[in-house]
């Protein structure tokens, strides 16, 4: 058994960079895991313990299924929490232009229903994300870093490829491994 997802890389520029070490540092004596920009993703679907057989079948899928969609450009803007500020989850960059990525979302989504597996009943909401709150004491702080950020132009990102990864959980974090690179079109670009 293999612990996998369908993710887009996100290559994160100098700006989103430096905000991501300075929330960090402004947020330093919270419990909160962040994500290393190197990992950063877009989670199109989060598979968990996959069977090799199972594997092998969304690797096919996904290799068929990417010739039908170009690549595309998206915007990094604003930051925000999931649940909400007073119980906050999650610390995310917002994602702008995702129409395409929506159209690919929803065609990874029927195909790996005839697989087996169950889509998220959830609205797909993309967004990049930073980090996972554990506890945080300073809501205060975070609401105010927040509304510092909230219109916040990060960057654009160029979409080419969607990644199937195994993801394997250490004391030190996540390793993620790619078991599939799938190139998007590039025709038309």
């Amino acid at each position: 058994m293999k612990r996998t997802f369908i993710a887009i890389p996100i290559q994160a520029g100098p700006k989103l960079r430096a905000t991501h070490t300075n929330l960090r540092n402004e947020l330093k004596n919270e419990k909160i895991k962040w994500v290393e920009p190197d990992h950063f993703h877009l989670t199109l679907f989060f598979l968990g313990d996959t069977r090799e057989d199972q594997v092998e079948q969304v690797d096919r899928m996904l290799a068929s299924l990417v010739g039908g969609y170009s690549e595309f450009d998206i915007r990094l803007e604003g930051l925000g929490v999931f649940k909400n500020i007073r119980k906050p989850r999650v610390l995310w960059a917002g994602i702008k232009d995702y129409e395409p990525m929506r159209k690919i979302k929803s065609a990874v989504d029927r195909e790996m229903s005839s697989l087996g597996f169950e889509p998220d009943k959830r609205e797909f909401k993309p967004h990049l994300t930073l980090a996972r709150i554990k506890w945080i004491d300073n809501k205060e702080k975070l609401q105010h870093l927040i509304d510092a950020h909230q219109q916040e132009k990060w960057q654009s990102a160029h979409i080419d490829q969607l990644i199937y990864f195994e993801s394997r959980l250490t004391q030190s974090g996540p390793v993620y491994t790619p078991i599939g690179r799938y190139k998007l079109n590039s025709s038309g670009k």
